[in-house]
């Protein structure tokens, strides 16, 4: 247990700053403290949302949390996130978690060696079909908003301190219902996941910090560099113990 709590305030660091990281949290409960596959999901969830409103306050105090823009990506991603529930049984999870696994480290690859692109928000409607799209992907695999959210965004060319701030935000509705669904068959350990939320918490405003000094192209390869990094670990993940 721990060897858990130790994983939570890096976890939250990489969340604040490259809005990725909580992949990590659900196979360290597994591994470390002995929950199942749904109760480290379930918990996770809950941990999520003390990062996402850590990460959102973080980022609207110093007046770099795009409301409108993460708004459009929130309303494709909610509805968006009940249809992907549904297919999530229908679809083998080695092959989900391959999928997210080359998107994530492809984009980080590609982010890294393509030519500076110049930085560019994405108009409403295509905001909206993003966040559906990043909604449906998050629930079909079981990962929060920003897993799928900051790779996307980042190849579209939208600026990654706006990228990564989004992604704070869109992760709470998400990981809000998969909560309430996972309490609801039993799966959500509150007071470890309350622990978890508080050292992941601290981590998120260390990271939402450092982000801000990373900003332009730092960040975006730093970002970039951290999806590869990641998408490495997702590899392994459909063959790690359960």
């Amino acid at each position: 247990m721990l060897g858990v709590l130790l994983v939570a305030l890096p976890v939250g660091v990489c969340i604040g700053t490259v809005g990725i990281g909580g992949v990590l949290l659900p196979p360290a409960l597994t591994g470390l403290a002995g929950l199942d596959i749904h109760a480290a999901a379930g918990t996770s969830s809950w941990c999520f949302l003390f990062t996402g409103l850590v990460g959102t306050l973080g980022y609207a105090r110093h007046q770099a949390m795009p409301w409108r823009f993460g708004g459009l990506l929130t309303l494709g991603a909610a509805p968006a996130a009940a249809a992907g529930a549904l297919v999530n049984g229908l679809v083998p999870a080695t092959a989900l978690w391959l999928v997210l696994a080359v998107v994530t480290a492809g984009s980080g690859g590609y982010n890294l060696w393509a030519r500076p692109r110049e930085a560019r928000e994405l108009p409403a409607a295509a905001a909206v079909g993003v966040g559906a799209a990043v909604g449906f992907g998050s629930a079909l695999t079981g990962t929060g908003g920003p897993v799928l959210l900051v790779p996307v965004l980042l190849a579209l060319g939208v600026p990654a301190l706006t990228t990564i701030a989004a992604g704070q935000l869109i992760q709470l509705p998400l990981v809000g219902f998969a909560t309430l669904g996972y309490a609801a068959q039993g799966s959500v350990h509150f007071g470890l996941g309350t622990a978890l939320g508080v050292l992941a918490g601290a981590g998120t405003f260390l990271g939402t910090r450092l982000a801000r000094r990373l900003r332009g192209q730092h960040l975006h390869r730093v970002a970039s560099a951290a999806l590869v990094g990641f998408g490495g670990f997702l590899f392994t993940l459909p063959f790690l113990p359960r």
